[in-house]
Protein backbone atom coordinates (compact mmCIF):
# COMPACT_ATOMS: atom_id res chain seq x y z
CA UNK A 1 0.00 0.00 0.00
CA UNK A 2 2.80 2.42 0.92
CA UNK A 3 4.61 1.60 -2.31
CA UNK A 4 1.58 2.65 -4.37
CA UNK A 5 1.31 5.96 -2.54
CA UNK A 6 5.03 6.56 -3.02
CA UNK A 7 4.81 5.82 -6.74
CA UNK A 8 1.78 8.09 -7.16
CA UNK A 9 3.57 10.92 -5.37
CA UNK A 10 6.43 10.68 -7.87
CA UNK A 11 4.15 11.19 -10.88
CA UNK A 12 3.94 14.73 -12.22
CA UNK A 13 0.88 16.61 -11.01
CA UNK A 14 -1.62 17.69 -13.68
CA UNK A 15 -2.02 21.39 -14.29
CA UNK A 16 -4.40 22.91 -11.77
CA UNK A 17 -7.68 24.34 -12.97
CA UNK A 18 -10.33 26.54 -11.42
CA UNK A 19 -14.05 25.81 -11.86
CA UNK A 20 -16.95 28.21 -11.30
CA UNK A 21 -20.01 26.17 -10.39
CA UNK A 22 -23.55 27.48 -10.07
CA UNK A 23 -25.90 25.69 -7.69
CA UNK A 24 -29.63 25.23 -8.21
CA UNK A 25 -30.22 28.30 -6.01
CA UNK A 26 -27.91 30.42 -8.22
CA UNK A 27 -25.07 30.67 -5.68
CA UNK A 28 -21.61 30.54 -7.28
CA UNK A 29 -18.77 28.52 -5.85
CA UNK A 30 -15.15 28.44 -7.00
CA UNK A 31 -13.28 25.18 -6.62
CA UNK A 32 -10.39 23.14 -7.92
CA UNK A 33 -12.53 20.03 -8.52
CA UNK A 34 -15.12 19.66 -11.30
CA UNK A 35 -18.67 20.66 -10.43
CA UNK A 36 -20.78 18.14 -8.55
CA UNK A 37 -23.87 16.59 -10.14
CA UNK A 38 -26.75 19.04 -9.88
CA UNK A 39 -24.44 22.04 -10.34
CA UNK A 40 -23.91 23.88 -13.60
CA UNK A 41 -20.37 24.71 -14.78
CA UNK A 42 -20.17 28.43 -15.63
CA UNK A 43 -16.53 28.25 -16.75
CA UNK A 44 -13.25 26.40 -16.25
CA UNK A 45 -9.85 28.12 -16.34
CA UNK A 46 -6.25 27.16 -15.78
CA UNK A 47 -5.16 28.29 -12.33
CA UNK A 48 -2.46 30.96 -12.34
CA UNK A 49 1.01 29.93 -11.17
CA UNK A 50 1.92 30.99 -7.63
CA UNK A 51 3.26 34.52 -7.39
CA UNK A 52 6.99 34.95 -6.94
CA UNK A 53 7.98 36.49 -3.59
CA UNK A 54 8.66 40.21 -3.61
CA UNK A 55 12.03 41.22 -2.20
CA UNK A 56 11.74 43.92 0.45
CA UNK A 57 14.43 46.53 -0.21
CA UNK A 58 16.73 47.56 2.61
CA UNK A 59 16.68 51.06 4.04
CA UNK A 60 17.97 53.65 1.55
CA UNK A 61 21.58 54.70 1.97
CA UNK A 62 22.83 58.25 1.93
CA UNK A 63 24.35 59.42 -1.34
CA UNK A 64 28.15 59.83 -1.31
CA UNK A 65 29.42 63.41 -1.20
CA UNK A 66 30.17 64.97 -4.58
CA UNK A 67 33.75 64.68 -5.80
CA UNK A 68 35.92 67.75 -5.25
CA UNK A 69 37.27 69.23 -8.48
CA UNK A 70 41.03 68.96 -8.82
CA UNK A 71 42.77 72.08 -7.57
CA UNK A 72 39.77 73.30 -5.55
CA UNK A 73 40.53 74.34 -1.98
CA UNK A 74 39.65 71.92 0.78
CA UNK A 75 36.85 73.29 2.89
CA UNK A 76 36.62 72.04 6.42
CA UNK A 77 33.29 72.10 8.16
CA UNK A 78 32.13 70.92 11.50
CA UNK A 79 29.62 68.13 11.13
CA UNK A 80 26.62 68.54 13.36
CA UNK A 81 25.48 65.39 15.05
CA UNK A 82 21.90 64.77 15.95
CA UNK A 83 21.08 65.14 19.62
CA UNK A 84 20.08 61.48 19.75
CA UNK A 85 21.50 59.25 16.97
CA UNK A 86 19.07 56.41 17.80
CA UNK A 87 16.11 58.77 17.25
CA UNK A 88 17.36 59.69 13.78
CA UNK A 89 17.94 55.99 12.99
CA UNK A 90 14.43 55.16 14.16
CA UNK A 91 12.98 57.94 12.01
CA UNK A 92 14.97 56.89 8.92
CA UNK A 93 14.00 53.21 9.26
CA UNK A 94 10.35 54.19 9.79
CA UNK A 95 10.49 56.46 6.71
CA UNK A 96 12.03 53.66 4.60
CA UNK A 97 9.35 51.19 5.76
CA UNK A 98 6.59 53.69 4.95
CA UNK A 99 8.04 54.28 1.48
CA UNK A 100 8.24 50.54 0.84
CA UNK A 101 4.63 50.04 1.95
CA UNK A 102 3.49 52.95 -0.23
CA UNK A 103 5.31 51.64 -3.28
CA UNK A 104 4.58 47.91 -2.91
CA UNK A 105 1.41 47.86 -0.81
CA UNK A 106 -0.48 45.42 -3.01
CA UNK A 107 2.44 43.05 -3.59
CA UNK A 108 3.72 42.60 -0.04
CA UNK A 109 2.79 39.40 1.75
CA UNK A 110 1.76 39.37 5.40
CA UNK A 111 5.22 38.04 6.29
CA UNK A 112 6.99 40.86 4.44
CA UNK A 113 4.82 43.51 6.14
CA UNK A 114 5.58 41.87 9.49
CA UNK A 115 9.31 41.98 8.70
CA UNK A 116 9.05 45.72 7.99
CA UNK A 117 7.25 46.28 11.29
CA UNK A 118 9.86 44.21 13.15
CA UNK A 119 12.70 46.20 11.55
CA UNK A 120 11.09 49.47 12.73
CA UNK A 121 10.50 48.04 16.21
CA UNK A 122 14.15 46.98 16.52
CA UNK A 123 15.43 50.38 15.38
CA UNK A 124 13.08 52.30 17.66
CA UNK A 125 13.54 50.05 20.71
CA UNK A 126 17.06 51.36 21.28
CA UNK A 127 15.83 54.82 22.27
Amino acid sequence: MHVIILLLSLLPMPAASLHKCLGTDGVASYQSLPCAPGQRTAWTRAAPPPAAPVAVPAAPRAAPPPARPQGAPVRRSVARQAADPSASRCASVRRAADLTRDRLWNRLSFRQRSDLDARVARACARQ
